[in-house]
């Protein structure tokens, strides 16, 4: 968890509440404004702030006023690539440690369903 973490800080220069309400919508699904506040302890308007950070740099949507959804997890992944290429004026063209962090993500989605799954 902690390496995945670190790559998306790294890698995609995201900030750590960036991550952090990423991988809760990875986790959830979708998610309120006001669940995003009740699980980061961040006030609505921080959470507001990120979340239409991350809904730039190609991660999440807005689905509703104030209720989010991450997308699939590589896709979000190449977006946000896509993206810092373009900020560091350099090639898009694959990227073997973005391809095993997508599918960090990906993994990660695909345990916690099946964990919260299980807790049904």
């Amino acid at each position: 968890m902690d390496i995945m973490r670190n790559l998306l800080v790294e890698e995609l220069q995201m900030s750590n509440l960036e991550v952090e309400i990423f991988l809760i919508l990875v986790r959830e699904e979708k998610c309120s404004r006001e669940r995003l506040v009740f699980l980061t302890n961040n006030s609505s308007n921080e959470i507001v702030e990120v979340s239409k950070e991350l809904e730039k740099k190609g991660m999440v949507i807005e689905i509703s006023t104030g209720a989010y959804r991450s997308l699939h997890p590589r896709f979000a992944i190449v977006n946000r690539y896509r993206r810092v290429c373009e900020i560091k004026n350099e090639p898009f063209k694959k990227n073997l440690k973005i391809d095993n962090l997508a599918i960090m993500v990906e993994k990660y989605q695909i345990e916690q369903n099946r964990d919260n799954a299980m807790t049904k």
